[in-house]
């Protein structure tokens, strides 16, 4: 793939685009887990959220292009995360730390779930959530899904 589709140019967002990027469940669903890590793999988030990986994408797509997340590429991988610009603006800080109630409560909680038994399974039994595992020991040099913070941090 083409590595100028990875570059963030963000684009001048106002309040009703930031709004609107949130108007999603799964897009919701992507925040929350971001907020309680740094950064995720899309195999990552395919593993957690089960769902599949084009639909995944289709969501990542815009709120990457809007400037809400960075991307970095790993090797095979593209990590997302959650922008710091994103993370300054006193108007989306405060918006994101509303994003755990604006979620379906039970899809955030099983969301949560699952991180942290992918997060169990990988540190006791070295089970990856991507099916590259070789790449991704030496992409990460750290375990998927390592460390998730009780409470999302903004």
């Amino acid at each position: 793939m083409r590595k100028a589709a990875y570059v963030v140019v963000p684009t001048k967002s106002t309040g009703a685009a930031f709004l609107r990027l949130l108007a999603d469940d799964t897009r919701l669903r992507i925040l929350n887990l971001l907020l309680r890590t740094s950064d995720l793999c899309v195999c990552e988030l395919v593993a957690i959220l089960r769902l599949p990986q084009y639909q995944i994408s289709r969501h990542l797509g815009p709120m990457r292009r809007s400037g809400l997340l960075t991307t970095e590429r790993r090797g095979p991988f593209v990590f997302y995360g959650i922008a710091e610009q994103t993370r300054r603006n006193p108007v989306h800080r405060a918006i994101l730390r509303a994003v755990p109630r604006l979620a379906a409560p039970q899809l955030g909680l099983d969301d949560v779930g699952r991180m942290r038994r992918l997060m169990r399974l990988e540190t006791t039994q070295r089970v990856t959530a991507c099916t590259a595992e070789a790449a991704a020991g030496s992409v990460r040099a750290r375990p998927i899904l390592r460390a998730v913070n009780a409470k999302p941090s903004t």
